[in-house]
């Protein structure tokens, strides 16, 4: 995949200057009133603490207007947002606001921006010391619970200089778009992996994989487990040792992302929800199939097909473009409608990996009854979404009545859930039961897999 453009604009772009500008006292101003106001008081008593009461007061006046003269030039401070336009999924993405003082004071700022509303904030008002001519950079991070369009609001920034008796509030109008796509930053280290090939540290050569192909590549010396068939009986009788053949990976196979978008998938685990998950899972999957020279395309579904991207080489954008449009609908799954019209549109035998959810036995055998459509002629992967909270209770030792009927039926939707994985693979399909926090490498380490040994 071609590095993208950089995300963040020249300078002189985004800079603006405030808009709009409020003064207002601080705490420190309150408490040194009513310090001037109790030697004031005390006068009655003592007049000498009256005139020292007073003197306090012009001090406090004199420190005011030095405040607020250097405050006034506070206004040609210029600050603009760095935010790349694409942002990921359910990660923490960085946001940096950049401040600059064209003046001669020193200043002490706070800056408060206005993200998405629904986004995780972390680090949501820096704080910076600001020299004179100089400028200063503060970051914090937003993390996304869903995919779309969404936009980041103004940028308040609260400066105070010298003795902090009075603040300036400045408003700076600085709206900016941005998209949340599936999680790029699994993609960016998947393609930081294959560049030294390696594909997440799990020692597979993704230059020229080596499996059990019909190319001959080269040949290694012999480890226990090797199958005989690919021992190099001429090498071996030549060095007096055994040596296995490896063959080059078959490349250019077929495979299909097939994405259930049904009710059930709606359901959230964590800060996801079951399809977030399943497409980020999708994404990098579909990277690292067309990295390797795969034909990949997109086929979701949920009451009725809703997309379909032939596959093919070079779309990797097309499909990201496509997967981040994605949304779940709150109907239950024609799994016959959709695995037919899959099975119709899918004329040369691929590897679909279907990414879908078994909550419920009725759920379950509907998908299952359906499932021999593509079996026939296809290689079905089914990555089927487990409630990790399931196992939790489950696992979970009661201590009063409630945690007991909680644990029993956690276990009897597992049981459920284990005969339906078994029933997938009676009829056909690889069957895998993942996590979220494991969903994606459990899919890439089978398609990995399916490459090494020609399942396909």
């Amino acid at each position: 995949m071609s590095s993208p453009p950089s995300p963040f604009l020249a300078d002189d772009e985004r800079a603006s200057l405030p808009a709009k500008a409020t003064w207002s006292p601080t705490g420190r101003l309150a408490a040194a009133i009513a310090l001037g106001a109790v030697g004031l008081a005390c006068g009655a008593l003592l007049q000498s603490l009256f005139w020292l009461g007073l003197g306090w007061w012009l001090l406090v006046i004199a420190a005011v207007i030095a405040d607020a003269r250097a405050l006034r030039a506070a206004r040609q401070l210029t600050l603009q947002r760095l935010l790349a336009p694409v942002i990921s999924l359910g990660a923490a993405n960085p946001v940096t606001l950049k401040l600059r003082n064209p003046e001669g004071y020193d200043y002490y700022c706070q800056l408060r921006d206005e993200p998405p509303l629904d986004f995780a904030v972390e680090g949501e008002r820096p704080a910076c010391h600001l020299p004179a001519v100089s400028e200063c950079e503060l970051t914090y991070h937003v993390t996304p619970p869903r995919r779309g369009d969404f936009a980041f609001g103004a940028i308040n920034l609260r400066v105070t200089w010298g003795y902090h008796l009075v603040q300036l509030q400045l408003r700076f109008e600085a709206p900016q778009s941005v998209k949340v796509y599936p999680r790029l930053t699994d993609i960016q280290a998947a393609e930081l992996a294959l560049r030294k090939n390696r594909l997440l540290d799990i020692g597979v050569h993704l230059a020229r994989l080596k499996g059990a192909g019909l190319e001959f590549e080269s040949l290694r010396d012999y480890l226990p487990g090797d199958e005989l068939r690919r021992i190099d009986w001429k090498a071996t009788a030549r060095h007096g040792e055994p040596f296995t053949r490896e063959y080059e990976v078959e490349r250019s196979q077929h495979v299909v992302i097939c994405l259930d978008l049904g009710r059930t998938m709606a359901s959230h685990l964590g800060l996801l929800s079951k399809v977030d998950h399943a497409v980020n899972a999708a994404a990098l999957l579909a990277h690292v199939a067309a990295e390797m020279g795969d034909w990949v395309g997109l086929y979701a579904f949920a009451g009725e097909p809703m997309t379909y991207l032939p596959p093919r080489k070079h779309q990797f954008s097309r499909l990201l473009d496509s997967l981040y449009a994605l949304q779940p609908e709150l109907v239950e799954s024609d799994y016959r409608r959709a695995l037919l019209g899959a099975s119709h549109r899918l004329r040369k035998r691929s590897l679909v990996v279907l990414f879908t959810d078994l909550p419920d036995p009725d759920s379950s055998a509907r998908l299952i009854a359906h499932v021999r459509l593509l079996t026939r002629r296809h290689l079905v992967l089914c990555a089927a979404l487990s409630d990790y909270e399931l196992y939790e209770l489950a696992a979970k030792s009661p201590g009063e009545a409630r945690e007991l009927y909680q644990r029993t039926v956690a276990t009897a939707l597992l049981t459920d859930r284990e005969r339906a994985l078994a029933a997938l693979r009676a009829a056909g399909a690889i069957a895998l039961d993942a996590t979220p926090a494991n969903l994606s490498l459990a899919v890439l380490n089978r398609y990995l897999k399916i490459k090494m040994t020609s399942a396909l």
